[in-house]
């Protein structure tokens, strides 16, 4: 399993994710981010992290997408379900040719990825603060069975019944401790990316993540 962090291609907050001594990041894009694709490769770049891209929800434009994948070596590539038919046939048939895996989040409900998976051999990126909005709770004995679908996760701090929606995966110490123990235990090698709002992703927040996570790892 790899530790994640969250954050657009700024140079600051990678610079302070690669001091935390966090390995990978999954890149927040957006349409106005891209807009200037070649200076995100160039950011990129200048840093040895494994990398994930999240799609714009704001804008449709695979090819450009495709181009920063390609570039950077990303690993996976996340996406929701707000395409229309013909845009999910153009994009299976653009990233087939990349060395990288498109995974559809679960926004509602965990069942939305399974007609991907399905029909264009798409992962699962399994968000756990989303999974357990769905449920109100943690339905431990069925989340393993989902975890095991995954080839992404995202994680943060909340539990059900919390104020801790988008807060780093260490503010709750407890619960995660066990969702990453879950994990280990069905051998999950992916990404655990730690999903926090902007006002988390400082050098102390992240030097905290890494340091809670090394607890789990043999």
């Amino acid at each position: 399993m790899i530790l994640a962090a969250k954050c657009a291609p700024e140079a600051s907050r990678l610079k302070d994710i690669e001091r935390a001594g966090i390995q990978a990041v999954e890149l927040f894009l957006s349409k106005s981010i891209l807009k200037n694709v070649s200076a995100v490769i160039k950011t990129c770049k200048g840093f040895g992290f494994k990398y994930a891209v999240h799609a714009p929800n704001d804008d449709y434009n695979p090819l450009v997408l495709a181009e920063l994948v390609d570039s950077i070596g990303s690993e996976i590539v996340v996406m929701h379900d707000i395409y229309w038919e013909d845009e999910w046939l153009e994009i299976s048939k653009i990233f087939k040719q990349l060395n990288t895996k498109v995974c559809v989040e679960n926004i509602s409900s965990t069942i939305e990825p399974q007609k991907f998976m399905r029909r264009f051999d798409f992962g699962r990126c399994l968000d756990i603060e989303h999974m357990q909005f769905e449920v109100c709770g943690f339905f431990e004995e069925e989340f393993v069975n989902v975890m095991k679908e995954a080839s992404h996760i995202h994680l943060t701090g909340y539990s059900f019944g919390s104020d801790l929606w988008h807060a780093p995966i260490h503010h709750s110490p407890e619960h995660n401790g066990h969702i990453i123990s879950l994990l280990n235990d069905i051998g999950y090698k992916g990404m655990l990316v730690s999903e926090a709002k902007v006002s988390y992703q400082t050098y102390e927040e992240f030097k905290a993540l890494k340091l809670f996570f090394n607890r789990y790892q043999s």
